[in-house]
């Protein structure tokens, strides 16, 4: 019987299977899907994130592929209204955060899990059952069914679910759901080390350095909106851009149109069974928190499991607290995330004069003082966040 079997290959699922292979547990990934190649999803790895990854020894390879951004600006038709250093912080060796693709970090995830022993294939959850002892999963590859027993389940499926709706766990919203078009792009004439979030009465564009040769490009999208081409994104761009940056786009590698939503599972596991990333809540892309939370989680119930498994494993015993604990902790701070993420997606909407004046203002105080601005920058980064990493006994990463 396997230790842990985890349902999803992406950065989420992968995270947890690194740390805990290297611990030496037995531990089996299943992916309903092969490696995904299309448009780039999550595109920014957090400092928090880096630490956690940092500590199974994948972020010089990261690092290698994806590009450095040190500073986030924020612009109100163009003019600057707040930018916030990363590379102000003193409590971390990351003082910046990653630009890469996620497609990229999965592939560097899936290796460092393989050579930890770990093992990987393409199935379907199609059903489960569990007792006191185990949960046993039945799986679907090739036309042909199987069952996995494991003495854990992570369901690290994605906003879609299985291992969600086999255990009869809702997706509550709690926030509003927006349409968002993205594109990875090449362009010049932009920072490199600058994550940009441009708003004004008409609309906003997010512009974030992407690996080493592209930018991330984001926007909501309305209703008529045109097909998506070079033309109408350097539009947007001319339009909402910073006046001091004037970006040319030269070429369009992939477009995606999405809609996204701000929900939260009603809890985060049954019994052995447990969600994390986004099986366990999903938010827009503003302020890029989605697939961070994720490996937050990944790194918060890992420790659990060790933590477990060092002190009932050979009566194959959970902790009685094990489930609530993990509940409690990441659902507090999922929602402060998601407040943040909810602030951040409403100011990018506003649209009247009064309205945003205030906006403005609220980011130059940010900016110009000294405690909000480290504050601003750590939220961004989740290292307040994380009760791993502020004073409690939990994760030793």
């Amino acid at each position: 019987m396997l230790d842990v079997l985890i349902v999803g290959a992406g950065p989420t699922g992968l995270t947890a299977g690194c740390i805990l292979a290297r611990r030496g547990l037995s531990v089996r990934i299943v992916r309903k899907h092969p490696p995904f190649t299309g448009h780039s999803r999550a595109s920014v790895i957090w400092p928090r994130a880096l630490e956690i990854l940092d500590s199974f020894g994948v972020t010089e390879i990261l690092e290698s592929i994806g590009s450095r951004v040190t500073r986030v600006g924020y612009y109100s038709s163009g003019s600057s209204i707040g930018r916030f250093e990363i590379d102000r912080l003193t409590d971390t060796r990351f003082g910046y955060a990653l630009g890469i693709s996620q497609h990229e970090t999965e592939a560097v995830l899936e290796e460092a899990f393989l050579a930890a022993g770990g093992d990987i294939g393409d199935a379907e959850v199609v059903g489960l059952e569990q007792d006191a002892r185990q949960v046993s999963v039945h799986i679907r590859s090739g036309g042909h069914d199987s069952t996995v027993s494991a003495r854990l389940l992570i369901g690290a499926d994605g906003a879609n679910s299985a291992v969600r709706e086999l255990l009869g766990i809702a997706m509550n919203d709690v926030g509003p759901r927006v349409s968002f078009r993205i594109a990875d792009a090449v362009i010049s004439g932009l920072p490199e080390d600058q994550a940009s979030y441009c708003w004004t009465p008409g609309g906003g564009m997010a512009i974030g350095p992407h690996d080493r040769h592209a930018y991330r490009l984001a926007h909501r999208l309305t209703p008529g909106a045109p097909d998506p081409s070079p033309e109408s994104f350097q539009r947007l761009l001319t339009e909402r851009g910073p006046q001091a940056h004037r970006g040319v786009v030269q070429e369009l590698i992939s477009t995606a149109d999405f809609q996204a939503r701000f929900a939260i599972a009603e809890r985060f596991g049954v019994g052995r069974s447990f969600l994390a990333g986004d099986a366990a809540h999903v938010m827009a892309p503003a302020g890029g928190q989605g697939m961070n939370s994720g490996i937050l989680d990944a790194a918060a119930l890992s420790w659990r499991i060790m933590e477990s498994h060092r002190n009932g494993a050979a009566e194959n015993k959970l902790p009685e607290n094990m489930l609530p604990d993990y509940d409690a902790e990441r659902q507090g701070v999922i929602r402060k995330i998601m407040a943040t993420a909810i602030e951040h997606a409403r100011d990018g909407g506003l649209r009247s004069d009064s309205e945003i004046t205030e906006r403005d203002r609220r980011y130059r105080d940010m900016w110009t003082d000294s405690a909000l601005h480290v504050d601003r920058v750590a939220r961004l980064s989740q290292l307040n966040l994380d009760p791993a990493r502020t004073g409690a006994e939990h994760i030793p990463f």
